[in-house]
């Protein structure tokens, strides 16, 4: 069994998409899987392997996205061969992401788009919130729900202490782009005035969308932008000097960067658009509907709550994250493979 991975773009920059691809594709090779990854572009080049005859001599073809024309290529090369096709959409039929350029999406799906997730072997899903979202545009069966996985953290990172720093501190980690709710998250935070906090906004600009926000929202006392910060132990010393994560998005298939920051035992402010309804049900942390009013009303909550209510938080958080490590979460994709 010969697994080729193929996706458009593959490069830090890009967010989750990275880390859960590679992540994925590094834990299967340590169970002697045979299985590679080909990027179409990596950040700085094309590879120069043909496509051709990498599919030819593959057995299980597992594509990451949709949308362009690689997959489409993609799956023409497969289905010539007669190769399984599997389809890994990675949120791009959620509701939110289908009303963007919605027109150029209708006639996608109704030219090419929904054709292949018909004639795909398999469909993966990240959550069954995704899976449901799936299922309205196509009458393929075969989805199976298969989340994220990650690795266990070392020793040294496993004990949390909160309000170390000379303020509290909240953190916003993603790509910094419009689905992520970062507008809405300023707004409040402006408008509520936490004096006691910092919120510190990390991840790279996607479209520029920091220079099309009002330019009062980059000037809020307590408000640093740090930029994009792909090193992973830095990112693991941020975590772990952080007391709050919020990620107000408007949707998320999965919220990669939430499944990190409970591992490390933050507490996590989201919203219903992502599939994280149970980090309500375990007491991990504060899950709202995406409105303003109902942010700026958590948010003075949370700024009331006592370091041992977050201490609880935390342990939830850490126990909550242990469903998805590698090792709970590896035999569902051999088997899905296989």
């Amino acid at each position: 069994m010969r697994i080729l991975v193929i996706t458009s773009n593959l490069y830090p920059e890009i967010g989750g998409p990275y880390n859960v691809i590679t992540s994925t594709v590094r834990e299967l090779l340590k169970k002697n899987i045979k299985i590679k990854i080909y990027p179409f572009f990596d950040g700085k080049k094309k590879p120069t392997k043909r496509l051709f005859n990498l599919i030819k001599n593959h057995d299980i073809i597992h594509y990451y996205g949709g949308w362009d024309k690689n997959h489409i290529i993609v799956f023409l090369i497969s289905f010539f061969f007669k190769k399984k096709f599997i389809l890994s959409p990675m949120g791009i039929f959620e509701d939110w992401s289908l009303e963007q350029k919605k027109i150029k999406k209708k006639l996608a799906l109704f030219f090419y788009q929904k054709k292949i997730l018909d004639k795909s072997d398999i469909i993966h899903a990240t959550s069954e919130l995704e899976k449901n979202n799936i299922k309205k545009i196509t009458k393929n069966k075969n989805i199976f729900v298969i989340p994220h996985g990650i690795e266990k953290l070392d020793g040294k990172y496993i004990k949390k202490k909160f309000f170390v720093n000379k303020k509290k501190r909240a953190l916003f980690f993603s790509r910094i782009h419009k689905k992520k709710g970062l507008d809405m998250l300023l707004n409040a935070w402006k408008k509520i005035k936490l004096l006691n906090w910092e919120l510190h906004i990390y991840g790279p600009d996607y479209d520029n969308y920091i220079s099309q926000l009002d330019p009062s929202l980059k000037k809020i006392d307590g408000v640093i932008f740090k930029g994009p910060l792909f090193d992973v132990s830095r990112k693991r010393e941020v975590f772990q000097n952080s007391d709050l994560m919020i990620l107000p998005s408007r949707s998320e298939n999965f919220g990669y960067v939430i499944l990190e920051s409970i591992r490390a035992g933050l507490p996590v402010l989201t919203t219903t658009q992502t599939p994280w309804e149970n980090i309500k049900q375990t007491n991990s942390g504060w899950v709202i509907d995406h409105h303003q009013t109902d942010l700026e009303k958590v948010l003075k909550e949370i700024d009331e709550t006592d370091e041992e209510a977050f201490l609880v938080k935390s342990e939830n958080s850490k126990k909550l994250s242990q469903n998805f490590l590698w090792e709970n979460i590896l035999e569902k994709y051999i088997s899905l493979y296989n």
